[in-house]
């Protein structure tokens, strides 16, 4: 028989290396891959699983507006193209738009919960429009249809955070910015990160760890560009305290979850195309993952 000392040894070992296994599981964190797969072949009838797209663009224009190249299973592209009059909007009060965007469908981001995401994008020659609004990721909370003017009392609602890639004389610049508010008609957008320029042609490198929460101060924003942190941790309220979307059971909560692709004023006769890739979403810090650390925030 084994002598009860050792027996001891024995099980503390054991304990110490179950422990271990423990923390390095620990130290990985879950991820949502941000897969194209479903939208190569997406149609009216086959609409993709995991994104939604541009809800007043054409499905007859899906397979040409966004196309997928999968030809490196390291590294599967997303070639977004926007054309004038594609998905055209106007609000009231606001110039006309026209948009090819894709929405993750599930609930990544949440009111009070830190969530962490990644995505690499490249801008195409030409990437025209100076000084044209160019939104090529936003995430939103909504107002009602019915509570916006002209039928309600509400401007129409702008997103809590985004990110616009500004053409210039010498390519586009990378610009972040916020808004929350306590009303609907109420703030401001808020910059909390560039002008900083763009390469035309160059893939670029985001890293994103987001929190938005309605009460003011305890919000939690931070944003890298190729491993350069922006010059704000913003810490503000994100969203609509008043009039901004409820559930059923009246919490309010973020119905326009990460977006990618274009958001512009109205540009005619000019066509612009971005390509996206290795977009991942965390729950828990991704520290440890080299998808994450490869453009980890850091000081500038």
């Amino acid at each position: 028989m084994i002598p009860r000392i050792l027996q001891l040894v024995l099980v503390s070992l054991c304990v110490v290396a179950l422990d271990g296994s423990y923390a390095a599981a620990q130290e990985v964190a879950p991820v949502l891959s941000g897969s194209f797969t479903d939208l190569c072949s997406a149609d009216s009838k086959h609409p993709p699983k995991l994104w939604r797209i541009s809800s007043r663009l054409d499905p007859a224009l899906w397979r040409s507006r966004i196309v997928c190249d999968l030809s490196s299973p390291s590294r599967p592209i997303l070639h977004i193209t926007v054309h004038p009059g594609d998905a055209p909007d106007q609000s009231v009060g606001d110039a006309p738009i026209e948009r090819v965007e894709i929405q993750i469908k599930k609930e990544v981001i949440k009111f009070d919960r830190p969530t962490w995401y990644h995505f690499a994008f490249r801008l195409q020659a030409p990437w025209q429009g100076l000084g044209n609004r160019t939104v090529i990721h936003q995430v939103k909370q909504n107002i009602p249809t019915e509570e916006v003017k002209p039928l309600g009392m509400c401007q129409s609602a702008n997103p809590l955070f985004k990110i616009e890639a500004i053409p210039t004389e010498t390519g586009a610049d990378f610009v972040a910015k916020v808004r929350g508010a306590d009303d609907c008609n109420a703030g401001q957008s808020r910059i909390i990160c560039g002008p900083w320029h763009l390469n035309v042609g160059e893939w670029n490198n985001v890293n994103v760890m987001l929190k938005p929460s309605l009460q003011e101060g305890e919000s939690s924003l931070q944003v890298s560009l190729n491993g350069r942190a922006c010059d704000i941790s913003y810490t503000g309220r994100l969203g609509y305290l008043d009039h901004g979307m409820r559930d059923q059971d009246g919490h309010p909560f973020i119905d326009t979850q990460p977006r990618f692709g274009i958001y512009r004023d109205s540009l005619p006769g000019i066509v612009q195309s971005i390509d996206f890739a290795d977009i991942k979403f965390w729950s828990t810090d991704p520290s440890g993952d080299s998808s994450w650390s490869k453009s980890a925030i850091s000081a500038n």
